[in-house]
């Protein structure tokens, strides 16, 4: 089924708005995310016959048209580009502008996977799909370069490192940036843990590897691990388990960012974007794997576009390195995105740190000395970061990046 005949579709009309509901959004917001997804604007004014036009003003058809024409854009170049997030010492942070560079991973990764990949996408049932976007082949999670990538607002503001429990919203602040995560079903809870980040990981190379929105888990469960290198075990609290728990966390998942921003005359304002994480998703349950083969899964739209505009490229071998720990996980994408493109010494304080990174320290000298030992672990898997621990803070220097710019370029 199509972008516009799901977009027709009343009943998945009625579940956007139910899941939107449970997110908390204001009604004009909802109106836009609404009309960002292609629904028809005579069934929203129906339902929001409060809201005023101006909310009505978001082209209807604005991200499907991109997701139509994301393969042939010619628009295309990585493009680094400075955030206007710049308080809380995180200044000068790169995002990477993907286009043309997906569509020559897309081919790389094509050209050394062994197997058909005809064969492979046959066998794997679709949701909807934009026309033109071609059928992704299966990969792991490292593109064929060992170039992976995480959407930046995570790698500022991340997931829980534990289980947050019964909490609904787990809202982190970035020094000009909040992120904001929520559920849809309290009783599935939030992501949380390496496991969150992995799958966004995941999640974020395939839409850029691909092109499309439609995310494919593998033929099993076991499989999609597999992917992620990660070791298969069973059990109550094997990987099997735990990972299938994860994906239904992140699928119920809404992310809120919150960015001050500036113009180039100084005036001051603050850019919202929300999203589902998931807009709708096909799991198949098999009594050893968990899920089965034909998973899939359809990022919103607006996430989606998102991750394809501010995305930030890691090292596949770094993140195997580092994966057993989410604190050093946070700690290697943070570094890789300030030093990408670092010209001059920034000192960020132990206090704007663990604003960042201390989940659960109450104490900043615990929060200290635990960051001290996972930096050290992250400098062994990045060797090329230059950077000085002293009583106020880290000092980061100019460093070589840890995914070389010509490994963008030439892929």
């Amino acid at each position: 089924m199509g972008d516009i005949q799901a977009a027709s579709d009343p009943a998945r009309f009625e579940r956007h708005i139910r899941l939107l509901a449970e997110t908390g959004l204001s009604p004009e917001l909802t109106v836009r995310q609404l009309l960002i997804a292609g629904f028809p604007a005579d069934w929203i004014r129906t339902r929001f016959p409060g809201v005023s036009n101006s909310a009505f003003k978001v082209p209807v058809e604005s991200a499907l048209r991109r997701r139509r024409n994301a393969k042939l854009s010619a628009a295309a170049s990585v493009s680094p580009t400075r955030s206007e997030a710049g308080g809380g010492g995180q200044g000068d942070l790169p995002i990477l502008a993907v286009g043309a560079l997906a569509e020559r991973v897309a081919r790389r990764s094509a050209a050394t996977f062994s197997g058909s990949p005809a064969a492979v996408t046959a066998s794997v049932p679709t949701l909807t799909r934009s026309p033109g976007v071609g059928q992704p082949v299966l990969s792991s999670i490292a593109l064929s370069d060992g170039v992976s990538f995480q959407y930046v607002p995570l790698i500022q503001c991340s997931f829980p490192h534990m289980d947050p429990g019964g909490i609904v919203h787990f809202t982190r602040r970035n020094g000009w940036l909040e992120v904001t995560l929520s559920t849809t079903r309290p009783d599935t809870g939030l992501p949380y843990g390496v496991p969150a980040r992995l799958l966004t990981m995941y999640c974020a190379s395939e839409a850029i590897r691909t092109r499309s929105p439609e995310i494919h888990l593998g033929a099993t469960l076991h499989e999609f691990l597999g992917r992620l290198d990660v070791p298969v075990s069973y059990g109550e609290r094997g990987s099997l388990r735990v990972y299938a728990n994860q994906l239904l966390r992140l699928m119920h998942c809404a992310i809120s960012v919150d960015e001050n921003i500036r113009d180039a005359s100084g005036r001051t304002g603050l850019h919202i974007r929300q999203a589902l994480f998931v807009e709708e998703a096909r799991l198949w349950w098999d009594a050893l794997a968990g899920v089965g083969q034909g998973s899939s899964l359809l990022l919103s739209p607006v996430l989606y576009d998102s991750i394809l505009e501010r995305s930030a490229p890691l090292s596949t071998r770094a993140i195997r390195q580092l994966r057993k720990s989410p604190m050093d996980l946070d700690v290697y994408a943070w570094l890789v995105h300030r030093l990408y493109h670092l010209s001059r010494p920034s000192t960020v304080s132990w206090e704007q740190l663990s604003g960042q990174f201390g989940h659960s320290y109450t104490l900043l000298r615990k929060f200290r000395s635990y960051f001290v030992e996972s930096l050290k672990r992250v400098q062994a898997a990045y060797p090329e970061a230059k950077l000085k621990l002293t009583d106020a803070g880290v000092t980061l220097l100019p460093s070589r990046p840890h995914v070389p710019r010509d490994a963008l370029t030439q892929v």
